[in-house]
């Protein structure tokens, strides 16, 4: 009975219109950091594993993701 007196209750409506001081654009940079951050911290992580097992290869081409990570993160 509850459901059917307010059916949208803890929905996310997506067809509102965006106001004008939203902080979606904050939010993206959040995200966009936040995801840098873990690819960076996972990268950095195989990174060592590599080196501490000598595997240079992979040393290498971890490496390069890392660098092209910054690249694409503009860091």
């Amino acid at each position: 009975m509850y459901e059917k007196q307010y059916p949208n209750e803890g929905a996310v409506l997506f067809n509102q219109p965006e106001e004008k001081n939203s902080y979606g654009p904050m939010a993206e940079r959040v995200l966009k950091e936040a995801i840098f951050q873990f690819q960076r911290k996972k990268l950095m992580e195989k990174i060592d594993e590599a080196l501490a097992a000598g595997n240079k290869p992979l040393f290498f081409k971890l490496s390069a993701q890392y660098n092209d990570l910054l690249k694409k993160y503009g860091a």
